[in-house]
């Protein structure tokens, strides 16, 4: 399951860079490169790169990091199409002689009794493969000889198919027969919506093999290494993307929340504000209510008022002598002043008044007396200056 993630689209990337490097008889290198992209299931062709002589020379190109689809031919590169069930070892079948350690060998599927056999010296592929991995490409698909046709065999329309050095017998799958080619000819193929002309259809096919399902065996221990790095790479880069974009939604998720628990937060503590306030002001009040009614408790305020009563029987005792000026129910004690509550004589009344003569005023004095809701009337004030004037008297009556 692991393998199969790892094989997966979206850890495979979009991007191949096939490249068909042919060794001349001198040991140069004819090179040739074309960038291919998956897009919506389609290949297309973004940029292609010919006539390179020097492996470096792909540095320049900006391609660092890219799958690299490799198929080396030319000088130093055997393949011959042999049977199956031979018993001869596979390596003898090209060179009777040689060693088998010396050779990388790679075989690819003809008919269902024949296969071709390609074959390259190891030193010649480790020098390759060593100035891919200086240049920073990944080798992950491996052609040794012109096999890596074969991935465009179902995409074209004629089983026999030329490419610059080789003339191609197929099936519908497999090559059948190949052979060396003397002359060059302008031919063109239509593969989809793209037009290849011979000299690319080998880097195209080549290329290709990165989208297909391509054999994990006859692969050379160096590219299987450098494929699992890129795959691992891949990998890495995917879930760190896909780690990224997590834990930002995590964040605008995260954010939208607070955001909106944030808002209920203030407006609660708002609220809870207004509350405290509001139970303040209703402990103030409370308070100022308390000290009211207890003033009026007190005070006598909210006991049943016979007020005017009193005012109404002491008006009907006034003989006709004497002239009230005043009377003062439940009187201030004292003076008014700002820093001290207020002092009321509660069951008393203060009288003022004029009188021609003293007997009249000690006359309604003992006639107030007799009420029965008069404890005392006592004469706290008496001013009479002349005979041609009335005096001025005060008196206090001591309610029940």
């Amino acid at each position: 399951m692991f393998q199969d993630l790892l094989n997966s689209k979206l850890v495979r990337g979009s991007k191949v860079l096939g490249v068909d490097l042919y060794i001349n008889s001198d040991g140069s290198y004819d090179i040739n490169c074309m960038l291919l992209s998956r897009s919506k299931n389609k290949i297309l062709i973004e940029n292609k790169f010919t006539t390179l002589e020097h492996i470096n020379e792909i540095e320049d190109k900006s391609l660092k990091g890219l799958p690299v689809c490799l198929s080396i031919d030319g000088k130093g590169i055997l393949f011959k199409r042999v049977e199956k069930k031979s018993k001869q070892k596979l390596i003898h079948q090209l060179l009777p002689n040689a060693k088998e350690s010396d050779f990388f060998l790679q075989l690819t599927e003809s008919d269902s009794n024949h296969q071709y056999i390609a074959a390259i010296r190891n030193e010649i592929l480790d020098t390759i493969l060593d100035s891919f991995d200086k240049i920073k490409l990944f080798i992950t698909n491996l052609y040794i000889g012109p096999f890596g046709v074969k991935n465009v065999i179902g995409l074209l329309e004629n089983v026999e198919f030329v490419t610059n050095r080789y003339q191609f017998g197929s099936d519908t799958d497999n090559i059948i027969s190949v052979s060396k080619i003397q002359e060059i000819t302008t031919i063109r193929f239509k593969i989809g919506d793209d037009e290849l002309y011979q000299d690319e259809l080998l880097v195209y096919a080549t290329g290709l093999g990165f989208f297909i399902d391509y054999d994990e065996e006859n692969i050379v221990e160096k590219v299987a290494l450098s494929k699992s790095e890129f795959l691992y790479k891949q990998l890495f880069t995917v879930l760190g993307w896909f780690s990224l974009v997590f834990f930002f939604s995590l964040l605008i998720l995260n954010y939208f929340f607070f955001n909106q628990y944030n808002k209920k937060l203030n407006s609660a503590n708002f609220k809870n504000r207004q509350n405290i306030e509001m139970i303040k002001k209703l402990d103030t009040l409370k308070s100022e209510f308390a000290l009211k009614e207890e003033y009026f408790v007190s005070s006598g305020f909210l006991d049943a008022s016979k007020q005017s009563y009193f005012a109404d029987r002491i008006a009907n005792t006034v003989p006709n002598e004497i002239q009230l000026t005043e009377m003062n129910i439940n009187p201030l004690e004292g003076k008014f002043k700002n820093d001290k509550p207020l002092e009321f004589l509660m069951g008393k009344i203060r009288v003022s008044g004029n009188v021609s003569q003293s007997i009249i005023l000690n006359n309604w004095v003992k006639r107030l007396k007799d009420l029965d809701w008069i404890r005392e009337v006592i004469i706290i004030d008496y001013i009479h200056e002349s005979t041609d004037s009335p005096a001025i008297f005060k008196l206090e009556i001591e309610i029940e």
